[in-house]
Parts: structure tokens; C-alpha cells; sequence
């Protein structure tokens, strides 16, 4: 092993994994011939793979206290004990499998049911591979070892259905059926971790924590981008823009100080953004970044574009003078301004936003899960009736229509101030995260917004009062806007936004207290907007 990258744990490292192959050997061979005695054997050395962990993951923490989090040397230790960890869950594997072959001596004597003989060859060999790869830092091992994982469940795949298959026929033996069933459950769970142990060595090459299909996607796209400079650059990338969107953002690093945004998620949202990303770019050149490259595989998509050289206007609101916000402020309701002159159209777009709140709520209840006996029915205030939740929900439900604007515009879908980047050098403003843009009401953009700027707790009574100046700003904007449209029903629809916003947005915090206070104000507002329209 490389003394470089394991320090003086390598020989440790290697003992541990020289002892789980023979493990799983000794596990396999013990249930192919029925024998118990082996089998025992493997059972009572388990423990000196647990001791085996527990003095690497000592040696890997008390060298780590103080490292940087992203040195190199952190990763290396993280990676010697990642695999450690996945070492001792293929030893606990491998005792799984002999307690099977105890029970299968017991069992009569029968021609197996579907092959484990082939499923057991990928995963030593893959094993065998694997160690290899993460000690080399070698890519290309660890790729093809990882695909073992995807033969072995396959193979599960099949050996269940033949379980079935089996099951439904007369005379059959359950016992012995479910006894070589849990036996290739527990092969495809050993090619689960031997695709964490090869995903670590990839964590070693990049600094980031990828999957195996999020990294040969950035190796489809990469070559092609990078070889315009006639030579494949080296590349280092960095996660950014974190959220709870469930896709992966991040800074791809080239030579000569290029830069990259790298985009991987689901197939649906990250199609849906690159198709609206170019549907900017054709309104209003440059608003979004330009995609690079795009590589879909396996219900997962990822896309290179131009990256953006800026900062978040949620951290110039934190972190600017005064002078500067209100600076970004104005060009940022210069931007939505040229956007909706230029997108109106007439016409009443939808006014959905009890729909929204709806199909956010059992994300809502499942983290705050007290939330939902809050006004659970009707209650009664210094003999004031209040409706319950739900029956505001329905009550202002069917007030939405009337509510509509005459003309509907191109918004963004989530403008948040996270996902607005301010670029100070070229004194221009883009969009990101666009994939739920479209055209509707101007509305839902500015009360995002406005609620974007207060949802999380704020400590400084002077940023607490910057934050409502910016709100008017953004408030007197849309007035103006509203004004020129015959816009009768914006304040009415704006409380109704920004009840959605304060709602929905409970979901974002694990402050029990702050997420109660915001999901009331928003139900205060659903109580505003049912008054202003009734």
C-alpha cells in the first residue's frame, strides 16, 4: 500500500482487508458444501475484524483534530476510514452468510435453486479489485470494480423471482428456497460497499464525495469540453450552491484559471432546466449561464455550463454596506423589470398557490409533524371564530381564480435570494436554479423574494430593519408595475404569496419555534387573504 496516502495505517489497512477476503471465502465455500465446522470458524473471527476498525477509526480521529477540512490529508484519513468502516460491514456480511451455511447443513440435500456460484466470483473478484484500486488511487479499478454492483443486483433480481417462481409451485421447500434467497441478499448488499469503497477512491482523486454515476457523467462531459485547448486538462471541483433540491452543484476548476458549473439531479428537473435555461438565454442573452455539455444516463442527467463569477445576493444582503445593497437591489428590479416588459402577454395565468402549499405539506409534517394539529379545527379567540388550516385552504382556494392578473409574464419560479447571483465586475445580475421557470403570475416571484429575506432567524436589529427596507423596494417595484397593467387584486394576491412563501418555507428550518412562528404568520396571512377577497 501507497505509505503516501494511508501514512503508517496502510499495513493495518491491509490486514483488515486480507482478513474480510477470507472472510467471504471462507463464508461462500462453508455454504457451497454444507458445512458447519467452517462456518463456525468464520463466526468467532469476526471479532478481530471489529477490533481491527476500531484501532483504525482511533488512529484516523486522532490525527484528523485539526486538519482543514478540505486538505488533503483530511480526505485521505476520511478515506482510510470509510473503508475501514465498509470492511467491517463485509466482515458482518460474511458471518451472515456462514449462519446460513449452518442452517442449510440442516436442511435435506437439494440442487440449488438459482446460481450463487457466479454472483460469489463477482464480488471476491470485485474485491479483490477494489482494495487495489483505493491503495493505487486508480480510477479505472475502481470504475470497473464498482459495476459489480450493478451484476449483483441483477443477479438478486432474478434469484428472487425464481423464489417466487418456485414458491408458487406445488411442494415446495420454503426453508430451503428462503435460505439461498437471504444468501444472495447479502452478495448484493456486498456489492454495495465494495461501490462505497470505490466511490472513496474517486473522493481521493476529486476532493468531493461523488457517485460512481455522477463521476462518469463528468467524464463523458469533461474530455469533450476541455479538448478545445488541444490537451485534457486536470480538474478539481468544489461543491457550491448547496439545497434541498437533491441535485449536485459544483465548481469544476480547469487550467489557466477556467472555471465550470457542474449540474447533476434527476432526469426530469435538470431537463426542465436546461430547457428553460435556454429559453432565458434566447429573451435575454447571458441572464443564465450557458450549457457547456449535458449527459443523461439512467433516470440522472448532469450538464456543464459557464460559471458565474459573483456572489449570491443572499450574502450581499448578510455581509455588504448599505451603500451596496441597495446598489444590487436596484439592478436587480432593473432586471425583472426588462424581463416582464419584455415577456407580457395578455392573458390570466394561473393563480395556484393553495396547490403549492398543499403539495409541500407532507414534507412540512414530516419534519414538524406538530405543525399539523395546529389549527386542526375550528377555534374560538376573545369570542372571534378562526377556521381550520384546512378550511381556509378551501376557502381561499376558490377565491384564486377571481384573483388573476390581466397579463402573466416570464418568472423565474423560485426567486429567492439564493438563487440570484450579483456580479460586481461587469455590474450585472443572473439567475440560477431556473428549472421551475415558466410564464405566470409576477406575483409568486416577489413574494419569494420578500420572504427569502426573512424566513431564516436574523440576530441584528439593524439587519432585521435592512431586510424590511429592501422588502419595500421590492414592494413599491411591483406596485408601480401593477399600476400599469390594471392590476386590481396585487396586494390581495401578494398576502396570498407571501402566505405560500412563509408556509412552505417552515419546511427549510429544524428550528421547532422559528418554523412555528413563520408557519402561523403564513396562516395568518391565508386569514388576510380570505378577508380581502370575500
Amino acid at each position: 500500500m501507497k505509505t503516501a496516502l494511508l501514512e503508517d495505517l496502510g499495513q493495518d489497512l491491509a490486514m483488515m482487508a486480507r482478513l474480510v477476503q477470507s472472510q467471504l471465502s471462507g463464508a461462500t465455500t462453508a455454504f457451497f458444501r454444507r458445512d458447519p465446522s467452517l462456518a463456525g470458524k468464520v463466526i468467532e473471527k469476526d471479532d478481530q475484524v471489529d477490533n481491527l476498525l476500531t484501532f483504525i477509526e482511533e488512529q484516523c480521529f486522532e490525527r484528523i483534530a485539526g486538519e482543514p477540512a478540505g486538505s488533503p490529508r483530511s480526505r485521505r484519513l476520511r478515506g482510510v476510514f470509510r473503508v475501514a468502516l465498509n470492511l467491517e460491514k463485509l466482515g458482518d456480511y460474511a458471518v451472515n452468510v456462514a449462519e446460513q451455511a449452518v442452517h442449510v447443513a440442516r436442511l435435506p440435500s437439494r440442487f440449488p435453486p438459482f446460481d450463487l456460484a457466479g454472483p460469489t466470483r463477482v464480488a471476491l473478484a470485485a474485491l479483490d479489485e477494489v482494495i487495489d484500486a483505493f491503495t493505487e488511487v486508480s480510477a479505472e479499478k475502481a470504475k470497473h470494480a464498482c459495476r459489480c454492483e450493478v451484476e449483483l443486483d441483477r443477479q438478486y433480481r432474478t434469484a428472487l423471482q425464481e423464489t417466487f417462481r418456485r414458491l408458487a409451485m406445488p411442494g415446495p421447500d420454503p426453508a430451503f428456497l428462503v435460505t439461498h434467497l437471504f444468501v444472495a441478499k447479502f452478495l448484493e448488499r456486498i456489492g454495495d460497499s465494495i461501490l462505497n469503497i470505490g466511490e472513496t477512491a474517486l473522493f481521493i482523486l476529486t476532493g468531493e464525495r461523488l457517485k460512481l454515476h455522477q463521476y462518469l457523467h463528468l467524464e463523458e462531459m469533461v474530455g469533450p469540453v476541455t479538448s478545445d485547448s488541444g490537451a485534457a486538462d486536470p480538474v478539481h471541483l468544489r461543491q457550491i450552491w448547496g439545497g434541498i433540491s437533491g441535485a449536485r452543484v459544483g465548481r469544476l476548476s480547469l487550467t489557466e484559471g477556467r472555471a465550470l458549473i457542474w449540474k447533476e439531479g434527476a432526469e426530469r428537473k435538470i431537463e426542465a432546466e436546461v430547457r428553460e435555461m435556454a429559453e432565458w438565454n434566447r429573451l435575454i442573452p447571458g441572464l443564465v449561464p450557458e450549457v457547456k455539455a449535458r449527459h443523461q444516463r439512467d433516470g440522472r442527467e448532469s450538464f456543464l455550463g459557464q460559471f458565474l463569477d459573483g456572489v449570491l445576493l443572499r450574502d450581499v444582503y448578510l455581509t455588504r454596506p448599505r451603500e451596496e445593497r441597495l446598489h444590487v437591489t436596484r439592478r436587480v428590479l432593473q432586471t425583472l423589470k426588462d424581463v416582464w416588459l419584455a415577456t407580457a402577454r395578455d392573458g390570466r395565468p394561473p393563480v395556484d398557490y393553495v396547490r403549492q402549499i398543499r403539495e409541500r405539506l407532507p414534507d412540512l409534517y414530516a419534519l414538524h409533524p406538530e405543525l399539523e394539529t395546529l389549527r386542526r379545527s375550528e377555534t374560538r379567540v376573545f369570542g372571534i371564530a378562526h377556521r381550520s388550516f384546512r378550511q381556509l385552504l378551501e376557502q381561499v382556494g376558490g377565491l384564486e381564480d377571481r384573483l388573476a392578473p390581466p397579463v402573466s409574464v416570464r418568472i423565474h419560479g423560485d426567486f429567492n435570494t439564493n438563487n440570484v447571483v450579483y456580479d460586481a465586475r461587469h455590474d450585472r445580475v443572473h439567475f440560477i436554479d431556473v428549472h421551475r421557470s415558466g410564464s405566470g403570475d409576477y406575483v409568486q416571484d416577489v413574494g419569494v423574494y420578500m420572504v427569502s429575506n426573512i424566513r431564516n432567524p436574523l440576530q441584528e436589529p439593524g439587519l432585521t430593519a435592512e431586510m424590511g427596507h429592501l422588502n419595500r423596494l421590492m414592494h413599491d417595484f411591483a406596485e408601480e408595475f401593477a399600476r400599469l397593467i390594471g392590476d386590481e387584486h396585487f396586494e390581495t394576491r401578494l398576502t396570498l404569496a407571501r402566505a405560500r412563501s412563509f408556509i412552505t418555507s417552515a419546511r427549510l428550518s429544524t428550528d421547532r419555534e422559528f418554523a412555528r412562528s413563520i408557519f402561523l404568520q403564513g396562516v395568518r396571512l391565508l386569514e388576510s387573504t380570505a378577508r380581502a377577497a370575500a
